[in-house]
């Protein structure tokens, strides 16, 4: 008789359990929302089809995991803080070379430079749907700090496209920059300790 256990505890179906480990998969993610968590691991007889990336088509025994939102959510913050502690300084760097080698160069660096900014980039749309549900109360400083991003980064793009060093120096100068420099304060002194708490004070219950 195949078993289905979510956080060590083994789960109740008020039908006949799913025999397929999929359905299984979307009841538990529905359930635990409801509860603001989230399957971080869904052990399928031993293996974990999350990591797998697949579903086998049957099982003997599920063991699911989940997080807290909140948990979730901050460790996503630390990890991807930490992943920019430097990024800062490699940013202000690339701003300033940008006047001084050739345009080609600084075109094929524009890999190297995306994968500088993406961390936060992916922070900030990963952080979205957390500000939109649970409105925390740096919501609206955190949206505008989005809002700015997705605009700077629109500009900056843009004057790649039109080959414009100049005007891709001022972006990252006069408007990225300060951008990058605004969110990371936000992170370290609203963010990262309204998460922090949440989460102490879910492990104390």
């Amino acid at each position: 008789m195949p078993s289905v256990w979510a956080d060590n505890e083994e789960v109740t179906f008020t039908d006949d359990i799913p025999v397929d480990p999929s359905n299984v998969y979307e009841l538990l993610m529905g359930a635990l929302s409801e509860q603001g968590r989230a399957v971080v691991k869904f052990v399928v007889d031993g293996e974990d089809a999350l990591v797998a990336g697949a579903f086998p088509q049957s099982y003997e025994k599920i063991e699911a995991f989940s997080l807290s939102h909140n948990e979730l959510t901050f460790r996503l913050v630390i990890e991807a803080q930490n992943h920019m502690s430097d990024t800062g300084m490699q940013l202000q760097a690339y701003a300033q070379n940008i006047l001084i080698i050739s345009w080609s160069e600084v075109f094929k660096r524009m890999e190297e430079f995306i994968q500088k900014i993406q961390p936060l980039a992916d922070l900030i749309d990963n952080l979205g749907p957390y500000a939109s549900t649970y409105s925390p109360p740096w919501k609206s400083s955190f949206e505008k700090i989005a809002k700015d991003q997705s605009e700077s980064l629109g500009e900056i793009l843009s004057a790649f496209e039109k080959g414009s060093p100049a005007a891709l120096s001022d972006e990252l100068q006069e408007r990225f920059l300060p951008i990058f420099d605004r969110s990371k304060k936000l992170f370290e002194t609203d963010i990262i300790p309204f998460l922090k708490e949440k989460v102490d004070s879910e492990k104390a219950v």
